[in-house]
């Protein structure tokens, strides 16, 4: 009894991590936040003030390992990273996907929460780091990308790699290491798949939206790289591109990283 009382407290932290890290349906806040400068929107959505929620979630994992409201969270994060990256697909707005794309990640993190194997919280550990390199590089890419030509909209960056190959470079390493062999993200999203299989039939409606919101985050991925990508003539020779130092620096340190 005892143990099924101190269960409340911690679905109400719960609940309150959800509320921080942007879960459906209180995604709205982060969706607005993305009016910020762009240095900020890095810092917001990949690496400091959303990752607290899972953060907390993950902590307490331990605490409600192996009751129904572990199922809850991973069902509920599952839900969230399917969804999200729906809406995502349907965006032309740069930095919405981007938006999207966070709180889809975030719900990956808190199913792999739920999950709650050994390999489950090491995947969400794994996603929070290589989540925070890769999304603050593509958030800064964006703002380079919106001074130069004046919109966020992804079907005028149709061909960027023709005047600015340096960031346009340095941008599809970023959206690459979202989804593509040997780079973190994959291997987390892996993992938890693996880890939702080796738990049993209980989770075949989670490993199904999973492996559903993984395919709907390849397709606006690729997309987004194409058009970058696109109508370069073959043989064609970029002109240098002007970039202040300390965006350069920025952009190569964390790409490299």
């Amino acid at each position: 009894n005892a143990a099924k009382a101190l269960l409340l407290p911690m679905a109400l932290m719960c609940f309150a991590g959800f509320t921080k890290s942007a879960q459906i349906p209180f995604q709205s806040w982060l969706c607005g936040a993305m009016v910020a400068p762009t240095p900020v929107s890095a810092l917001l959505h990949s690496s400091t003030m959303v990752k607290a929620g899972v953060y907390l979630i993950l902590r307490l994992a331990p605490v409600y390992a192996g009751t129904s409201l572990s199922l809850m969270i991973a069902l509920f994060g599952a839900f969230t990273f399917l969804a999200t990256s729906a809406l995502a697909v349907g965006q032309s707005n740069g930095k919405k996907i981007l938006a999207y794309s966070t709180i889809a990640n975030l719900g990956l993190i808190v199913t792999c929460a739920g999950i709650n194997t050994p390999g489950a919280i090491s995947a969400a550990i794994m996603l929070i780091i290589f989540h925070a390199v890769s999304k603050a590089l593509l958030f800064l890419c964006m703002g380079t990308v919106e001074q130069t030509i004046g919109s966020r909209d992804i079907e005028d960056m149709r061909g960027l790699f023709s005047t600015m190959p340096r960031t346009t470079i340095i941008m599809v390493i970023g959206i690459f290491s979202m989804i593509l062999p040997p780079f973190g993200m994959l291997l987390g999203k892996w993992m938890a798949l693996e880890s939702a299989a080796s738990t049993g039939w209980p989770m075949a409606p989670l490993i199904i939206m999973l492996a559903l919101g993984s395919g709907l985050t390849v397709l606006f991925w690729a997309r987004w790289a194409g058009l970058l990508l696109g109508n370069v003539r073959p043989g064609f020779c970029p002109p240098p591109e002007e970039q202040p130092g300390t965006v350069r620096a920025s952009l190569l340190v964390l790409s490299g990283a």
